[in-house]
This record gives C-alpha cells, sequence and structure tokens, in this order.
C-alpha cells in the first residue's frame, strides 16, 4: 500500500462580525467541521476553493483572504480507503463571505446543516479529528483583524 495522500482544500470561513462558519457531514449530523473538497488534476488552488464551496454550500459569494502557510495531514481508517490514497494534505484558506445566510443552499449529499459561531465556540463544537486545522489557523491568523501574525523570534 503506498502512502499516498489525496489533495484537499479548506475553507476556514468567516461573516462580518468575524463568526466561523461551520458545517456538518449529512451522514454524521454531529461531525462538526470546516467545508472542504478534493484538488481536480492541475486545478488552481485558490478556484478548487471558491468551486468547493460553491459544490457544497450553493454559493460563490467568498474571497480569498489568505492561504495558510501550514497544510494539514491525516489518514483515514482502512474501511475508508476507495482508491490509492491513504488521507488527505489540506490546504487551508482563509474566506471573507460576502452574501447572506439566505444565499447558502447545501448539498444535501454532503452535508446536513450549517451553523455560524463565534470563534470562540469553534473548538468546543468541532469534531475532534478536525480540531487540529483550528490550531494551525490560530497559530498564524489573528482572528479579530484576519491578519497573519508576525512571525516569531
Amino acid at each position: 500500500m503506498s502512502d499516498k495522500l489525496r489533495k484537499n482544500v479548506l475553507g476556514v470561513i468567516f461573516d462580518d462580525e468575524r463568526n466561523v462558519l461551520i458545517v456538518s457531514r449529512s451522514n454524521d449530523p454531529l461531525h462538526w467541521q470546516f467545508p472542504q473538497g478534493g484538488i481536480n488534476q492541475d486545478e488552481n488552488m485558490e478556484l478548487a476553493i471558491i468551486r468547493e464551496l460553491e459544490e457544497e454550500l450553493g454559493t460563490s459569494k467568498f474571497t480569498v483572504i489568505d492561504k495558510c502557510p501550514e497544510t494539514h495531514s491525516y489518514k483515514w481508517s482502512k474501511s475508508l480507503i476507495r482508491d490509492d490514497n491513504v488521507g488527505q494534505v489540506q490546504t487551508i484558506f482563509i474566506l471573507k463571505f460576502n452574501g447572506f445566510s439566505s444565499d447558502i443552499v447545501l448539498d444535501n449529499r454532503e452535508l446536513g446543516g450549517y451553523l455560524w459561531i463565534p470563534h470562540y465556540r469553534v473548538t468546543h463544537l468541532l469534531h475532534e479529528y478536525r480540531k487540529p486545522v483550528w490550531k494551525i489557523v490560530k497559530k498564524y491568523f489573528n482572528i479579530k483583524t484576519l491578519t497573519r501574525k508576525p512571525p516569531k523570534r
């Protein structure tokens, strides 16, 4: 078996009040996570995150603010492996939502629900498996200004 990881993009999305969008999976309504999806071969990552968000959330009213300098990788349990990929490497994007909640129309084949939550509640609601992504985001970004933190010396 190879150790090939599927390339994936993930969106940490903020509204004007700095609330964060989390989504639940259709097959597990208590599994809260950030919207994400695979990258097509030779696809630009910024275009891929907007495409994935439009597919899953029914809107493209997002602005990419920045790309996180660190990725998140993980492996799936053997029961979830469907091809030669054994997990995913996620490129994390910080985005601003420019629409209204009424613009969001979920793809119910993939997602069961969504919530806008205050940034300080993200750790409490994210599925345990998804918390490392939020830790990475907080390491590099000031959540109140959505700007990168200066490098530590």
